[in-house]
């Protein structure tokens, strides 16, 4: 259930995402509800059409990313302390020097689906490194009241495995976006209740027989598990395990990776790549180092389907010694 607010609030939904409270005139699609009558940390709403895509005058480029002659996006802290969130086929989000508001301006022929996909995203992971919060590319599954958290670049299989751990019991804590409490015992914050699935990991949903999980197609053709709130929020972290699937071995292989190495393995999967801003990430090398002392990580050859293997989460488990 998403709580809303009345009509002279624009039916903006509330829901708690990576331990903010956001309202939201974008539809969301979370299980994560929040108080209407509570403070709000952030606001999103739709603005007009995105216009000028020349580089702002005065701005400072805080990261860039692109793959090849792909460009995928550039963000800007303007020169009236305000911020400029360059999605270069999609939209541009104008972002409030506070970070208390947020705007989208879609560009002409953009999906307004996939602007919401990339504010529950990378709009919202740009808000946590801004506010000094610990943030991987990772999904999270509550194993036992312990949270199990997959980390790595698209495509290596975080929700995929997540799913896995869901089928066999778990509960989601998170997809794609994972915020890393570091006071005290490291702990993890409800995010996304959704799991995005990739073409042939989409035969998992056979697999909550009984459980009848809400299945969608999103905006990027994903397809798409809404298995519910079930799970509790600020959970310590267990184990983090990086992916690698692998079609050619039918064997789980899983080692543990030493603090050291650890921190390397992760600083390469950061949530926003590209970064300029050397505060940033110096505060970021800090936090994956503190997490690689406290958390123990380990990297999982995984037989890769489908099929997958009906076994493959409780002998992932034991291997980590994290039992539900």
């Amino acid at each position: 259930m998403v709580l809303r607010a009345g009509a002279g609030d624009a039916e903006r939904e509330h829901v708690r995402l990576y331990g903010l409270h956001v309202a939201s005139e974008l539809p969301l699609h979370q299980d994560r509800p929040a108080d209407p009558a509570e403070p709000v940390d952030v606001t999103v709403l739709w603005g007009e059409g995105a216009g000028d895509a020349s580089e702002p005058t005065g701005a400072r480029v805080l990261l860039d990313y692109a793959d090849g002659d792909r460009a995928f996006y550039t963000f800007y802290e303007l020169e009236n302390g305000g911020y400029l969130l360059r999605f270069h086929r999609t939209c541009d989000v104008r972002v409030s020097a506070d970070l208390a508001t947020v705007h989208v301006h879609l560009r002409d022929g953009a999906d307004p689906g996939v602007a919401a996909i990339l504010v529950t995203g990378a709009v919202l992971s740009f808000q946590l490194y801004l506010r000094g919060v610990a943030v991987l590319h990772g999904s999270a599954v509550d194993v036992g009241g312990r949270a199990v958290a997959f980390v790595g670049a698209s495509g290596m299989g975080k929700s995929t495995m997540a799913t896995l751990l869901c089928a066999a019991g778990g509960s989601v804590i998170t997809d794609d976006v994972l915020r890393v409490d570091l006071d005290g015992v490291p702990s993890v914050r409800l995010g996304a209740s959704e799991l995005r699935l990739r073409k042939g990991a989409d035969e998992l949903v056979g697999r909550f027989e009984g459980q009848d999980p809400a299945v969608r197609v999103s905006a990027d053709e994903r397809q798409v598990l809404r298995l519910g709130a079930g799970a509790d929020d600020a959970l310590p972290l267990a184990a983090i395990v990086v992916p690698w699937p692998d079609r050619e071995h039918t064997e789980l292989d899983v080692e543990r990776i030493e603090p050291t190495v650890a921190v390397f393995a992760l600083i390469t999967y950061a949530r926003l790549l590209g970064w300029r801003d050397k505060a940033v990430v110096d505060r970021h090398f800090a936090q994956v180092a503190q997490i690689a002392r406290s958390v123990p990580v380990f990297r999982a050859r995984v037989p890769w389907g489908p099929p997958f293997a009906p076994d493959l989460a409780e002998r992932l488990l034991a291997e980590i010694d994290v039992r539900a």
